[in-house]
């Protein structure tokens, strides 16, 4: 590069009308020529490498700032779904509440913890003595009871669902107004067994479950299951129901307690259809079969 540079600085400065310097320059031109064109290609390579190593390094920078851009992006569309899905669940609790309003006082309350070892059993939620809670008080969705309170702390509860073997509830038949009890399946993880039915007694698949209202702590009329199999006892001489349950327990992400039964309304609307409507309640499920294995 300093010999070529040295070069084009006798080239520039080689007089045209010189003979002696015009002929030098000549010979230089001749002779330079190509190592000009190889220094000037070689530089134009080298300055096109530094172009494009410049260029790599802002793509790279802008590269990575796009992704971070892409990932806050949907990051906000995940939790403005959560906040979709949210806002439905509690418009519908809603509903359900102004629906039910003259019968009984409801509050909403989150489901806030969960065990995995007893997740048929129990179940906590995030309202407590400070809100009204007590002990014995029912829970419930719009697709139907969940169970009832059994222990109360100043800012949450436990509740007894209907799968656990202490759950048992008074029901009935909605068609038929067959009393029984319904209380956990032993044979059928996650399900609900009507018992202690006569041979003859009048249910069949299908049959809605309704509270009974006896017993003093569930209201008449609300939604327990759904009949999908009847079966005889050993002895010929009872048989039981499979109630497959109004409510999806795996799903449930608020609830409604029932505070304060109105004077005059200890009944529920047991006209209602739990698996009817076009919008059900989330949470619950329309049952269609019993499983073939036992669970």
């Amino acid at each position: 590069m300093i010999m070529g540079g040295f070069f084009i600085f006798l080239l520039r400065w080689s007089g045209p009308v010189d003979a002696p310097w015009s002929l030098t320059s000549g010979v230089l031109k001749e002779t330079m020529a190509p190592l000009t064109g190889a220094l000037t290609w070689a530089m134009g390579k080298v300055q096109g490498s530094l172009d494009a190593l410049s260029s790599w390094g802002r793509n790279q920078a802008e590269n990575e700032q796009l992704k971070r851009q892409v990932a806050e992006l949907q990051a906000k569309i995940i939790q403005m779904e959560e906040y979709r899905q949210e806002n439905l669940r509690l418009k519908q609790l809603l509903a359900y509440k102004e629906a039910t309003a003259s019968k009984w006082q409801l509050k909403v309350a989150p489901v806030v913890a969960r065990s995995p070892s007893n997740w048929f059993s129990t179940l906590t939620i995030g309202l407590g003595a400070t809100d009204g809670v007590r002990k014995d008080q029912v829970v419930l969705t719009p697709a139907g009871v969940v169970g009832r309170i059994i222990q109360v702390f100043p800012k949450t509860s436990e509740v007894l669902l209907l799968l656990d073997r202490e759950g048992a509830v008074g029901a009935m038949v909605q068609s038929s107004r067959l009393l029984g009890v319904v209380e956990a399946s032993p044979d059928y993880r996650g399900y609900l067994q009507m018992i202690h039915l006569a041979h003859d007694a009048p249910i069949q698949e299908n049959d809605i479950v309704l509270t009974s209202g006896l017993g003093g702590i569930f209201p008449k009329g609300l939604p327990i299951g759904r009949v999908v199999k009847v079966m005889l006892e050993p002895d010929g001489l009872m048989k039981r129901a499979i109630i497959e349950p109004a409510v999806d327990f795996n799903r449930l992400e608020e609830v409604l307690v029932i505070t304060q039964i109105l004077k005059g309304a200890g009944d529920a609307d047991d006209s209602l259809d739990p698996y009817g409507g076009s919008q059900p309640y989330p949470g619950s499920h329309r049952p269609t079969s019993l499983p073939s294995s036992r669970r």
